[in-house]
């Protein structure tokens, strides 16, 4: 029988685990004490072992973390008041960046918003997102997010953390495409990695064996883009920003520097549609 990490995936709780730990530090980036209750001494181990293979990763992931939310919050004080996430896994930002004038929606697969929704409740929590249980990948998610409430001419926001280089090319389209059939207007975020990062073609050890430390918790990185521009262009939709989270951390960062031409294989992106022709 697979453990729940098994079920709910392990780089799930290793991301959480960071997002802990940042929380705790002398001056965090970001604040997510909730995070707290997915965790454990197994957890533990299993972060500190990515952690330990691959610091950058880490380093890397807590500006992203910061990175979304702030962008989240930017986009509800603008007015936006339909966020959703996509593969939301262990994210709390509903939770953390709750307002009483937006309505958050997580799009997941049932059994990890159960476990979710159990640690929600026992931790005393209140949910506060409408839970579309379902592999977003292959079903037409854009009608069942419609069923739970979600105005496909609103603005929306949405955030892809985390998701889009476990992914195989077609599926990647296919929910790009599915946005941009069914919504008016919206804003996608989302983290990638390089095409040649994926492919092995950075000529650095350290990058193989984070690839094969992925593979080995069941996690293996399979699409990477090196022209994200490209990927805009087929599928439709505007690149609003697209820049290396080693440069963003740079900016924010005064005192630590990074060389972005050692951390050039990770980014972040913002697609968007602003046609109010509505195709479906």
């Amino acid at each position: 029988m697979k453990s729940i990490y098994e079920k709910v995936g392990r780089t799930a709780f290793v991301i959480a685990e960071w997002r802990a730990e940042e929380s705790e530090s002398a001056d965090p980036l970001f604040h997510d004490h909730i995070a707290n209750i997915f965790l454990n001494e197994e957890t533990k181990k299993v972060a500190a072992a990515i952690a330990k293979a691959s610091p950058s990763t880490k380093f890397l992931v807590r500006y992203r973390t910061r990175y979304f939310d702030d962008l989240m919050l930017e986009k509800i004080r603008q007015g936006v008041k339909q966020v959703v996430i996509l593969g939301s896994g262990l994210d709390t930002r509903p939770l953390r960046l709750a307002s009483n004038h937006v309505k958050f929606y997580e799009v997941e697969q049932k059994h990890v918003l159960q476990y979710k929704e159990q640690q929600i409740e026992q931790f005393g929590y209140r949910q506060n997102s409408e839970w579309i249980y379902a592999d977003y990948t292959d079903v037409d998610f854009i009608a069942m997010l419609q069923e739970q409430g979600l105005d496909p001419e609103q603005e929306t926001f949405l955030l892809w953390e985390g998701n889009i280089f476990y992914l195989k090319y077609e599926n990647i389209r296919y929910v790009l495409e599915s946005l941009r059939q069914g919504l008016t207007h919206f804003e996608l975020a989302f983290d990638y990695l390089s095409h040649k990062l994926i492919t092995r073609s950075t000529g650095f050890k350290r990058s193989e064996e984070l690839l094969d430390g992925f593979s080995s918790i069941g996690a293996p990185w399979n699409t990477g883009f090196d022209d994200i521009t490209t990927l805009a262009d087929q599928v439709g939709l505007s690149v609003k920003e697209n820049f290396l989270i080693a440069n963003y951390s740079n900016g924010i960062d005064k005192d630590f520097w990074v060389d972005p031409q050692l951390f050039d294989d990770y980014s972040i992106c913002i697609f968007h549609q602003e046609t109010k022709e509505f195709a479906r």
